[in-house]
């Protein structure tokens, strides 16, 4: 897995297929995660890992992701205090959804890459 790059809905191909590979990563190693729902979030996203596309499960998965990130919990890994200060004033979760915009911008592929890393994954 390499390192993971801004990268938006509708894109396909090579960086895609490595976001993917990264979103697997972390739902397969994050702890408290249960079997169904590794299953379940595999099994959206799916046809996007077939084609290489970025499209509205890749999405949302990344939204449901930024989520996480916007109200991490002090118990668990700590995130930097930068990366931290980034996601507490950039991200704002839509209250509809309770995820995040979906989107891989610089600070989400950075904290992407940085969870990987504390995870083992690099």
């Amino acid at each position: 897995m390499q390192q993971i790059h801004p990268i938006h809905l509708g894109a396909r191909g090579p960086e895609v297929a490595n976001l993917h590979r990264g979103l697997l990563f972390i739902f397969f190693h994050e702890s408290g995660v249960s079997h169904a729902t590794r299953k379940a979030l595999r099994d959206r996203l799916l046809p996007h890992v077939l084609h290489e596309t970025y499209g509205e499960a890749t999405a949302e998965l990344v939204g449901i992701w930024q989520n996480q990130l916007k109200n991490w919990p002090n118990y668990f890994h700590p995130l930097p205090r930068d990366l931290a200060d980034k996601i507490r004033t950039t991200f704002s979760p839509t209250t509809a959804t309770g995820r995040g915009n979906g989107d891989v911008d610089e600070i989400t592929a950075e904290a992407l890459n940085w969870f990987i890393r504390t995870l083992g994954g690099r």
